[in-house]
This record gives C-alpha cells, structure tokens and sequence, in this order.
C-alpha cells in the first residue's frame, strides 16, 4: 500500500515538472472568443438580409393580391373597360399605385388588359397582370 500511495504522488510531481498544465491559454482563448465574433457579425447580417427579403416578398404577395382584387372588381362592376391608359391608388392600401392599359385584341369581344401595381417606384414592372377580358355585356347594350 505504501509503493502505491508514493507512485501516485510521483506521477502528480511528474505532471508538475513536465510543463503540460492541463486548461487552455489566455492565447487560445483570445483566438476562439474572435472566431466566435466573427461568425456572429455575420449571422446577424444574414439576419437583416432576411427580414428584408420576406417585407419584399410580402408586398408582393399584397400586390398580387391587389391586383386581383381590381381585375375582379373591373369584371363586375365596369364589365367592359375602355381602351387606353388610366392610373389610381388603391383606397384600401396607401403607397401602392395600380396602372392600368386596355387595348384591342384581333377578337372583337376580348380586350388585353395590363396590370401593374407599383409600391416602389424604382421597379415599377415588379408585379404586372396580364389579362384578357371578353365583353360580358348584354347583346342590346354593346356598341
């Protein structure tokens, strides 16, 4: 029991001597807390990116659906729409513009109808419906 109890402090005052001190280095930790920085500066501008990207993609899912809703309503309502351009904004949605362009189609009961709904004016064709409307009218009121 005794040879046991002196080879354990040996080897505890060989660890000692030997330099090898068991832990990391102020050094190292320096150099892994900067990694560490590093790869969160740049996760939190992934972040930004993102959140940016879907207020994009949801204006455009609310243009979509704005122009939608005013092909519907010049369905029913105007039924058959004059030729040339027109503009407006949308009373339900403040800073979207809709533009609005009808021309004739080689079928005399079909008009084309182009649809843009702008939110940012530096990408004006950013959602555009192209759509064709056929004259629903009764056959006494067409022209």
């Amino acid at each position: 029991m005794y040879s046991r109890a002196i080879s354990i402090s040996a080897t505890a005052a060989e660890r000692r001597a030997g330099g090898h001190a068991a832990g990391f280095t102020l050094i190292e930790v320096i150099v892994a807390l900067t990694i560490v920085a590093i790869a969160f500066v740049g996760l939190l501008g992934l972040h930004n990116r993102n959140i940016l990207i879907i207020a994009d993609d949801q204006d455009l899912t609310r243009a979509t659906l704005l122009a939608r809703q005013f092909i519907t309503e010049m369905e029913v309502v105007e039924q058959w729409p004059d030729t040339g351009t027109s503009r407006g904004e949308f009373a339900n949605a403040p800073g979207f513009v809709w533009e609005r362009d009808v021309e004739e189609t080689d079928l005399p009961t079909v008009r084309r109808v182009v649809l843009r709904v702008i939110w940012d004016e530096r990408r004006p064709n950013n959602c555009e419906l192209i759509y064709f409307i056929r004259d629903r009218r009764e056959p006494d009121e067409q022209i």
